[in-house]
Order: structure tokens, then sequence, then C-alpha cells
């Protein structure tokens, strides 16, 4: 195995990288190995690599998500202390999971099965949160790879409803990760043909869409306003979708209420409303058409 690319040049500090990959398979020595390799994980470019085909590093890193479970199931509250040393292996699983080749192993070997749990932690506690959102994380980087296996595979995953959860309930950081991920889901056509498909399942989306607009009003947040409205304007390119969205849409997203001059976090605030209001609007026109062409009855 070669060595990876670091800033630290000596021998030594690669041996060390080694050494703790090879610690990670010691539930006694993994702690320190896993903070080690956390703290330096921008600087080793072949990381994810390493973890993936280093015997037991894997399965070391999974030992410390089963542990949490118990916490999960009976509702225990977590400590700092659990919640950090959960924060550092998962860390080191998004170092896995950056990486194109091993982001699609991960899907295919079900490893996020295991992950996918920890997001059903309801607790808004800063120890519950830093999990969530490294989990969170996770996932965002997954997406990102633009695979539509991925999208696939957490479409027969809880994902949408647990984030529609944390959209409407979560915190700041929550909620734009779980727009963030709705959005990248959606952007496929996989994904929007799943979110269309069922009355039940669009009601359920398109309500807590404007239940978070709302939100919006009293409590502005730039980051979620720009994936809410692409959230919007995705759902409005599927032919089945206009006619709820028309009916449940927000006044506050058609009446310019958004529509900021630089706004930070959300710059082409008014483009990007603009767009959508004309997405809509050419439907309306156009059932104003067709109603208009209806014979009347005599």
């Amino acid at each position: 195995m070669s060595a990876p690319n670091m800033d630290c040049e000596q021998r030594g500090d690669i041996d060390s990288v080694f050494g703790w990959i090879a610690n990670l398979c010691n539930k006694e020595t993994r702690l320190w190995a896993m903070l080690e390799l956390f703290e330096r994980r921008t600087h080793i470019d072949s990381l994810g690599l390493l973890l993936w085909h280093s015997f037991g590093a894997v399965s070391g890193l999974l030992q410390e998500i089963v542990s949490i479970y118990p916490a999960i199931y009976q509702e225990i509250e977590l400590t700092g202390q659990q919640s950090h040393r959960i924060c550092t292996a998962i860390g080191l699983i998004q170092a896995m999971a950056s990486h194109p080749f091993i982001g699609i192993q991960l899907i295919r070997c079900q490893f996020m099965c295991y992950l996918m749990p920890l997001l059903k932690m309801t607790s808004q506690t800063r120890a519950v949160e830093h999990v969530r959102l490294s989990v969170l994380g996770v996932i965002c980087g997954l997406l990102k790879s633009d695979h539509p296996e991925i999208v696939s595979y957490f479409l027969g995953t809880e994902l949408i409803p647990l984030t529609l959860r944390q959209l409407e309930f979560g915190t700041t950081m929550s909620k734009v990760l779980c727009a963030f991920v709705l959005y990248r889901t959606l952007e496929h056509e996989v994904g929007l043909k799943f979110a269309s498909r069922r009355l039940a399942r669009k009601l359920h989306l398109i309500h807590t869409l404007a239940r978070v607009v709302h939100q919006l009003t009293l409590e502005p947040e730039p980051r979620v306003l720009k994936h809410v409205v692409r959230i919007y304007s995705r759902l409005a390119d599927h032919p089945q979708n206009l006619e709820l969205i028309l009916k449940l849409l927000p006044a506050q997203i058609r009446n310019g209420y958004f529509c900021q001059e630089g706004l930070v976090g959300f710059e082409s605030a008014s483009l990007e409303l603009a767009d959508l209001n004309r997405k809509l609007s050419k439907n309306e026109e156009k059932d104003k058409v067709c109603d208009d062409a209806m014979p009347e009855n005599h």
C-alpha cells in the first residue's frame, strides 16, 4: 500500500497514520486513533481509501455506530462525551463517503442502513444535534456525487419523512441540510417521480413546505428559503403537482414578500421567485384557456 500524500514528509508521521488505522480494530485504542485521524483528515488525501481498504477499520467504525443504538431505542439522553465519540467516527465515515468510488460501495453494501436510525432521535439537545448534523453531512456528501443509484437507495429508506420532520421542527443548521437533501433528491428524475406518485406523499411534502415558509416569515433564514423555493420549482416541473402547488402555495411566495435585493445566502431570490411564479402563471393561463374552450351547457 502506498503512503498517502501529507503535509508532513517524515516517514514516522506516515507510519503513525497506518498505526492509527490499525488501532481502529481495538476497542481500547480506537478512540485515540479516531481522534488523531479525524484531526488530520484534511491533510491526508487518501484517508477514505486507506480506511476502506484497511483490515478491520470499517468494522471498528461500525461498532461505534451500533454502540449508540440503546440510547436511541431506550430514549436514553446522550452525553457530550458519547456524542463527540460517535461524531468522530461519523466524520471518518464521511471521509470515505466523499470518495466517488467508495460512496457508491457504501450504498451497495447497505452501510447507510446503520446510520439512518440516528436520524430518528427527536431530542433537540446539543449532543443529539451534533450526531444528527454529522449523519446529514454524510448523506449530503453522497448526494453531491450525482449518482442516480444513490438517490434510488435513499428513496427506499425513511429519509424523506425524516428530513421533512427536521425541516419543520429542527434547528437552523438541520433545516439547511435537510432542505438541501430534499432538493438534491428531487433534482433527479427518479426522485421527482417518487415524490409526485402518490397524493398522500405530495400533500405531506407540500403542506410541510408551506408551514416552513410561514416560519420563515417570522424567523428569516435565506439558506433554507433558497432550497425551499428550488424544491417548489422542481415540483412544478411535474404536471401532476401544479394544481396542488397553486392551491396550497403560501401567499408570501407569490406576492414578493421575500424579493429582497442582496439577500445574504440567497442573493438570487428575486430571480428564482420570479421564475417559479412564471411557471405557475403559465399553468394558470393554460387552465383558463381550457376552461374558456369548454362548451357551455344549454
